[in-house]
């Protein structure tokens, strides 16, 4: 018998695991966000099938397990907020900050009361968790949907710095409630000063951890292989210390943990955000299904057409007319104030919420506790599904959106590489030329080619260009380990078969001295293509330039230019725009079609010799 249990919480487990994995997937094939997938996975797996029973797989750790995975994808969003993509959004993020979080509050609240027919404790603690959107939810859509930098930015700083204020926000009405309820006036006058000096303490607390902590991993006092565990049991211990004062205080915490260890320079913080981030996907997809697999379809047909109204109110009244508030005296467009006003999804930390405050508030003697699980949920189910199949139309339509995501970054202004970048973009491929010799971009200036000056790894860079319009780098500079470091890098963002280097080739160098292959990133072309002898053919008259695949001959064969002594095959413009070069090892799987554009590099008679 016991055995059989063991094999049951066995099988959901996978089932979990793989099920989180097919969502994400699906997702990105569709270009959807995979909240829909995980949400649908939950409720079919769940309350639909009965396959997954979260209750008793894990008991009474069920909360405490969700509780723990917010405060990481809590620290992991923060770690992503960096003050200087505040330039142009500081005021906007201010007013949503400070302005926006107490109208939402104080709107949901009262049409919490007026409209769902919530009596005003249960109304002020439900409007509290509904004024968060939460990293779990608009990190994926921003992701898919490529929006502009500025109103991402606006609406990632708005989910990951309100999910704890309004966490707070509720905990407090709560406590306020209950305290005057059970306590009297006294209690509940009180409370505030109290639980406000507490908050204080736990920020300021946080921060001065956060400088503890990098001066222990700048004075090598923990190292590089236990630094990642090392903040991950710091954020675990900060989360479940500072809610021992107040609960949930700790979400307070780790927010103000990362957002510093971010902003003041934190050595090694790259690799720990890329272990950050895997986990994180892995708790999102997780969470997501335990919570809907957890819920009980009975409770939502405890809405009723009250309930209903006030979702609808919640999505398309107060959020929009909040929104334009906050965005008086900013310097956002009228498209950009409509796109934030509408996108406003809500994630796990309200649907968690949800789960531990309503059964509390119906403990402490509030009637109307039960309906915060069913209101919550409901508003989480739609706002999720209906923002994710809205934002990229929206955003598409009010020219909100780069459409453009097949893009080529040159790093090295070379003679070649520019007339390379000038074929792509005759092509209506976006290019973009980058060398931190402001003489080498001259060429690519007079030959308008959008160019780069300065460090491409710098992190002004990362806030200065618009990465998103690109999704293949070639590193063509004179150091194969700058090389091997650029594919390193972008590979994480483009993938490994979207990286590619043409290093200066230096056939002396011992083998045992070579950068391994797999950080160096693929060798453009099927050939061994040099800096030399690229260098070398362009002087003698080589040129880049593109044909037409022709139509089938009889035989059925494509008229597709073959490669000899005097032509290179570099890589091929599909229909859709979509770039794809050649490497020794992906030309098994690229194959031009019928009228797509080949890339070649090849000998011109008429082209005049260069020297560079």
């Amino acid at each position: 018998m016991e055995t059989a249990v063991t094999e049951f919480l066995a099988v959901q487990i996978v089932v979990i695991a793989i099920a989180g994995i097919l969502a994400q997937w699906t997702a990105w094939r569709l270009h959807v966000p995979a909240i829909i997938f995980l949400l649908g996975f939950g409720f079919v797996l769940g309350p639909i099938s009965g396959v997954i029973k979260p209750d008793v797989l894990m008991g009474d750790l069920l909360q405490p397990a969700i509780a723990a995975a917010v405060a990481i994808i809590l620290f992991e969003g923060s770690l992503q907020l960096h003050f200087k993509e505040l330039r142009e959004t500081r005021m906007a993020v201010r007013h949503i900050i400070f302005l926006g979080a107490p109208v939402s509050w104080a709107a949901i609240s009262a049409a919490a009361h007026y409209v769902a027919g919530l009596e005003w404790a249960v109304a002020v603690t439900l409007g509290g968790m509904l004024i968060v959107t939460g990293p779990t939810v608009i990190m994926p859509m921003l992701r898919q949907a490529r929006l502009n930098p500025r109103v991402g930015s606006i609406l990632k700083w708005e989910g990951i710095v309100n999910d704890p204020i309004g966490v707070i926000f509720a905990i407090l009405a709560y406590e306020y409630f209950v305290a005057s309820r059970h306590g009297g006036g006294h209690a509940g006058s009180s409370f505030f000063f109290e639980n406000g000096i507490t908050l204080t303490v736990v920020a300021v607390s946080s921060f001065a951890l956060a400088h503890l902590v990098k001066r222990s991993f700048e004075r090598g006092y923990m190292p590089e292989y236990l630094k990642t565990p090392f903040l991950l049991t710091v954020v675990l211990s900060v989360f479940f210390g500072c809610d021992v004062f107040l609960h949930e205080s700790g979400l307070i915490a780790v927010t103000v943990l990362g957002l510093t260890l971010s902003n003041i320079n934190t050595a090694g913080l790259e690799d720990i955000k890329r272990f950050k981030e895997t986990i994180t996907l892995m708790l999102v997809s997780g969470v997501f299904i335990l919570l809907t697999a957890d819920l009980d379809l009975a409770v939502l047909l405890k809405l009723n057409w009250r309930s209903v109204l006030f979702i609808i109110c919640l999505l398309f009244l107060i959020r929009p007319v909040t929104f334009f508030l906050c965005s008086i005296g900013t310097q956002m467009t009228r498209n950009e104030i409509l796109l934030a006003g509408l996108i406003a999804p809500r994630g796990v930390v309200c649907a968690a919420m949800a789960g531990v405050i309503g059964p509390l508030l119906t403990q402490a003697g509030f009637a109307d506790g039960e309906k915060v699980l069913p209101i919550a949920f409901a508003v989480v189910v739609v706002s999720v599904v209906l923002h994710s199949l809205m934002i990229k139309p929206l955003a598409r339509r009010l020219n909100l959106r780069s459409e453009e995501i097949n893009g080529v970054i040159f790093v090295g202004a070379h003679q070649w590489s520019i007339q390379f970048a000038e074929i792509l973009k005759s092509r209506n491929v976006p290019v973009m030329v980058v060398d931190n010799s402001w003489h080498s971009l001259g060429k690519a200036r007079l030959a308008d080619i959008p160019v780069y000056y300065g460090e491409l790894l710098s992190e002004e860079t990362e806030f200065a260009l618009e990465f998103n319009k690109y999704n293949t780098l070639i590193a063509a500079t004179y150091s194969p380990a700058y090389n091997a470091l650029l594919c390193e890098t972008f590979g994480y963002e483009y993938g490994t078969e979207r990286v590619f280097r043409i290093n200066p080739g230096d056939t002396e160098r011992s083998e045992r001295r070579k950068i391994a292959n797999i950080l160096q990133g693929r060798s453009l072309t099927q050939t061994d293509l040099t800096l030399h002898n690229i260098k070398e053919k362009f002087r003698h008259g080589w040129r880049f330039r593109t044909t037409r695949v022709g139509k089938p001959e009889k035989d059925g064969a494509l008229l597709i230019p073959e490669e000899n002594e005097t032509r290179l095959i570099i890589g091929i413009i599909a229909k859709n725009g979509l770039v794809s070069f050649y490497s020794q090892d992906s030309a098994s799987h690229i194959k031009p079609k019928e009228d797509e554009l080949v890339i070649l590099f090849e000998q011109s008679s008429d082209a005049p010799q260069t020297e560079e």
